[in-house]
């Protein structure tokens, strides 16, 4: 267990030990179990904590990798992982090198056909499987099958550890990409370490003795492997596995396990921003303005002087961070995509700390920024690049990367590339003092009709809409004009709908003339793959013109059938959730009808009502028993107001 300042004695004594090493995984594996009774995993259930120490940890490691290389005899051989982020999967990607050969971390999240031909170009035997039938069409072992067989063969000699691991892409590229990096390329990136939290301590801080990470990013991601697992591993962090994704669950988790550190993808800052605005929608106007109030207030005095600006900013917003994330938080990062700044400024704001981050799985992770004041933060930067590499800006604006931490070979749809002296990103790039700024990819940029090159991300930085379950900004047929395609919900409401296009027209407003959206389209079909962290502009016009994304009308032509023949819309809606709730027909379901005495809810069913209508309405109704009435009447007279 450590304080700040024995953390970063501790950081230098591992860092020294893997500088004077061969650089190796071995060399990596045998500094991260060198912490032996420190707690490496923590779940949580629904009833208790369940932990695991690191040396816990490591005897599964030896009993799997004993285990597959008695069961496949294979040496030297690349092995598919497959699964979600668990304790499982981190001991069967040891395993996997332990037992002398090379795991391949399949991308749950790249499209199958990606996968299968990427397991045939390295010539993949066997898949071990985390949690589920990975359906690949080869020989699989389970995890849990390893560890029975791995008791029965205690004697059984490993080989010589293995010294790869190969990443994919997640196929937005439309391209079968795969990443190799040897140790040598991991240790590099982990002593990076050493110089960066000379800029910031806060990066490495612990809070009751031990940095505790919130495993959200998945670990076959080239950011949640390096940044989020390997980089925090390396000084004997503890990994707080939430039960799931939902963002409740994320933030309950953070709560109850005093998570310091949260590494993830814009979805979830602005899927916290979206929460906390909506709840404070619901407040007075006289709350709403001081609530503005404290976040300038937070915000200036975390400019003006760091520490004392986050203090306050837990003072001013401890019921919001109550709610949210609690107290724990030392460090936030933001990497994968775009972040608007309304979130960063708000979670910024809060406490929280939240920076921007760069990488590619090409290359690791290359830069984060780690400024301490709040208005350089709020600038957007992904930070200066780290010790490992060198950044260079390309005639065409992009970004050029090389370095002792970028992958050793690289493979793309079966060849082996040439090894460039740079890497070109393809992201369009400035640099200030603060450090480097991505403004866009140049795959992405839009040559307006005046000739102007118009990027995507800032128009759609400037949208924010009710009842939109996606939207993205991208070039129209004939990427000559900026067109903002949505994705709605198939039920909207009519008054969702008048909503949602005076949002439209808001926001559009907001942007300068050359940027305003000239063309606006509609899709019931979803903008990206279920699985993936980030809209893809190319892979969504790949869908457009094939035809799995489909454009249809916002306000099509509306049933007039209603019950009785006389319900307004949000009364024919309401009837539905009654009826959906209790269990009843439709038509038993009167105006005046009281929920529990005359319909025979509970008190569990009106709790459950109220779910569905903030779901359904986006609005934030608190449960409290009776406060909002108990007849259709009750509801609709409320709705009316709020929607």
């Amino acid at each position: 267990m450590y304080k700040l300042s024995s953390q970063i004695k501790h950081i230098r004594r591992v860092c020294a030990r893997l500088e004077a090493s061969g650089k190796t995984m071995r060399d990596i594996y045998d500094v991260i179990f060198d912490h032996g009774d420190l707690t490496m995993v923590e779940m949580a259930t629904m009833t208790r904590k369940v932990t695991k120490t690191y040396r816990a940890m490591q005897a599964e490691i030896l009993c799997a990798a004993r285990a597959i290389a008695d069961k496949t005899g294979l040496q030297d051989r690349y092995i598919g992982l497959y699964g979600e982020n668990s304790p499982a999967w981190i001991a069967a990607f040891w395993a996997i090198l332990q037992s002398g050969n090379k795991p391949y971390l399949i991308n749950l999240r790249q499209p199958a056909h990606f996968t299968k031909s990427i397991l045939g170009t390295l010539d993949v035997p066997v898949v071990i499987t985390c949690d589920k039938d990975a359906g690949l069409g080869l020989p699989t072992l389970t995890y849990d099958e390893l560890l029975l067989h791995g008791k029965t063969c205690t004697n059984t000699p490993l080989p010589a550890f293995g010294n790869e691991i190969a990443l994919s892409t997640n196929g937005t590229t439309l391209r079968s990409k795969i990443c190799i990096y040897s140790g040598r390329q991991i240790a590099e990136q982990l002593l990076n370490v050493r110089e960066m939290q000379k800029r910031n301590r806060d990066l490495v801080r612990p809070r009751g003795g031990q940095i505790r990470m919130l495993v959200f990013l998945p670990m076959y991601h080239v950011f949640g492997l390096e940044a989020m697992y390997l980089w925090y591993s390396f000084f004997g962090a503890c990994f707080v596995f939430p039960p799931s994704m939902a963002p409740e669950a994320l933030l309950r988790t953070v709560r109850n396990h005093k998570v310091t550190h949260i590494f993830a993808v814009p979805l979830l800052w602005h899927a916290v921003e979206k929460s906390v605005l909506s709840t404070l929608s619901t407040q007075d106007e006289k709350t709403q303005k001081k609530f503005h109030r404290g976040v300038k207030l937070s915000l200036w005095l975390q400019n003006v002087s760091p520490a004392l600006g986050r203090f306050a900013a837990k003072k001013l917003f401890s019921s919001v961070r109550s709610r949210l994330f609690g107290d724990s938080i030392s460090f936030c990062i933001s990497g994968g995509s775009y972040i608007k700044p309304s979130a960063l400024s708000l979670l910024n704001a809060l406490g929280c700390q939240l920076h921007n981050g760069y990488g590619m799985t090409e290359i690791g992770i290359t830069s984060v920024d780690l400024s301490r004041r709040s208005g350089d933060i709020l600038r957007g930067a992904i930070g200066k690049p780290v010790s490992s590499v060198e950044y260079r800006i390309g005639e065409q604006g992009q970004l050029l990367v090389k370095g002792s931490s970028l992958c050793t070979r690289m493979i793309i749809d079966g060849v082996l590339q040439p090894q460039e002296d740079w890497f070109d990103t393809g992201d369009i790039v400035r640099c200030d003092k603060t450090g480097y700024y991505v403004d866009g990819r140049i795959s992405d940029i839009v040559f307006g009709d005046d000739g102007e090159n118009l990027n995507p991300d800032f128009a759609e930085q400037a949208f924010v809409l009710p009842g939109a379950l996606q939207l993205c900004v991208l070039g129209n047929r004939d990427n000559a004009k900026l067109m903002l395609l949505v994705r709605i919900p198939r039920d909207m409401l009519q008054l969702q709908k008048q909503r949602l296009t005076e949002a439209i027209e808001a926001c559009n407003a907001t942007l300068p003339a050359s940027y305003r959206i000239k063309e606006i389209r509609y899709t019931y079909d979803p903008l990206s793959d279920e699985n993936a962290i980030k809209v893809s502009r190319t892979y969504l016009r790949r869908a457009i013109a094939d035809g799995s994304v489909g454009f249809v009308e916002l306000y099509e032509e509306q049933s007039t059938a209603q019950t009785g023949g006389e319900d307004s819309e949000i009364k024919r809606v309401l009837r539905s959730l009654f009826a959906q709730v209790l269990d009843l027909p439709e038509d038993e379901i009167r105006d005046d009808a009281h929920f529990m005495n005359e319909l025979g809810g509970s008190s569990l069913d009106y709790f459950t009502l109220i779910g569905e209508i903030n779901k359904k309405f986006e609005v934030s109704l608190a449960y409290e028993s009776g406060s909002f009435g108990y007849t259709l009447n009750d509801f609709e007279k409320l709705l009316e107001e709020l929607v």
